[in-house]
């Protein structure tokens, strides 16, 4: 069995077909169902339902989609420990979201290189945020960088842990164009507002159906076509034009400037941004205290703040 196999596997659970996960992969589509077919047999079962349309994991794989991560999750760590002890380094493990590991994650490790002394590696871990907050608490992160409410930090749930301020991250409601220019996806009578959402039980569905999603299925003919805590994954289809979304802006900084994307902003009411704040958290206890000292002085700089913040 092959890690390409399994990382395969996890991106078509979360983009929910082989036509979107092979995009994601970068892969041709029959590339990619082969290589889906290979992890099948060595694994001896069945873990895609090809008999029936939309795509369906059979139930064998549904229950075992955990074990998956896990067992990717435990590669990684595994390489990287390995490796770590061999160079004489110090190895840092980082927690984050998978947006911000694609918009925020490369200043910030960027600055993190450049100090000065032993050599440290760093780990990343990028996980939905639910998950990133249960590594951080078990300690199995060192640093946890991730998106919160500003009245609900984590400070009650890592009481011991030391927090830094990195600004802030935006989220705006967006459709692809459609005649002259306006949004494809936006509310029109007679017609249902196709929209993709994050699972209820994410932090991120928590949060958006607090502030927006319940008003929005209240006051308009909302159809919810997909939901997923895989933010690229959403973006994608958003960019398919199967329906309107609210994603952080920075995800979608290029788009927006060429216009493959429009926001709805100016609609007014519910399609209205919103404001989540990002905190860096350094654990109370690592197998590395004094590259974490190192690690947490620079970063306690305000310039170092700054250059992560904008």
């Amino acid at each position: 069995m092959k890690q390409l196999w399994i990382e395969d596997f996890l991106t078509l659970v979360e983009a929910g077909t082989f036509s979107r996960a092979a995009k994601l992969r970068h892969v041709t589509q029959p590339a990619f169902s082969r290589r889906i077919q290979l992890l099948e047999a060595w694994l001896g079962v069945e873990l895609v339902d090809r008999s029936i349309q939309p795509m369906r994991l059979t139930a064998v794989a549904e229950r075992h989609v955990p074990a998956f991560r896990a067992l990717l999750r435990d590669l990684g760590q595994l390489r990287s420990r390995m490796q770590s002890e061999h160079n004489g380094s110090a190895r840092i493990v980082l927690a984050t979201q998978h947006s911000l590991t694609m918009t925020r994650l490369p200043a910030l490790l960027e600055l993190l290189i450049q100090n000065h002394g032993p050599r440290i590696d760093f780990n990343v871990r990028s996980e939905n945020r639910d998950e990133c907050v249960a590594l951080f608490m078990r300690g199995e992160a060192d640093l946890l960088l991730c998106m919160e409410e500003k009245d609900d930090s984590l400070y009650k749930l890592v009481p011991e842990s030391l927090r830094l301020p990195f600004g802030q991250e935006k989220l705006v409601p967006l459709s692809v164009p459609g005649k002259k220019g306006r949004a494809l996806h936006a509310p029109r009578a007679g017609k249902p507002l196709n929209l993709l959402a994050f699972p209820p039980d994410s932090f991120l569905g928590r949060v958006m159906h607090e502030r927006i999603f319940n008003t929005l299925l209240h006051h308009h003919n909302v159809e919810i076509v997909h939901e997923s805590v895989f933010l690229a994954g959403v973006k994608e289809m958003l960019l398919a034009g199967l329906g309107m979304a609210w994603l952080p802006e920075s995800l979608v900084e290029r788009e927006l400037k060429s216009g493959a994307l429009v926001t709805l902003t100016a609609l007014g009411g519910v399609f209205k941004p919103v404001t989540l704040q990002l905190g860096l958290y350094r654990g109370p206890h690592s197998s590395y205290p004094e590259a974490m000292d190192r690690i947490w002085t620079m970063l306690s700089k305000s310039k170092g703040q700054a250059a992560i913040a904008n």
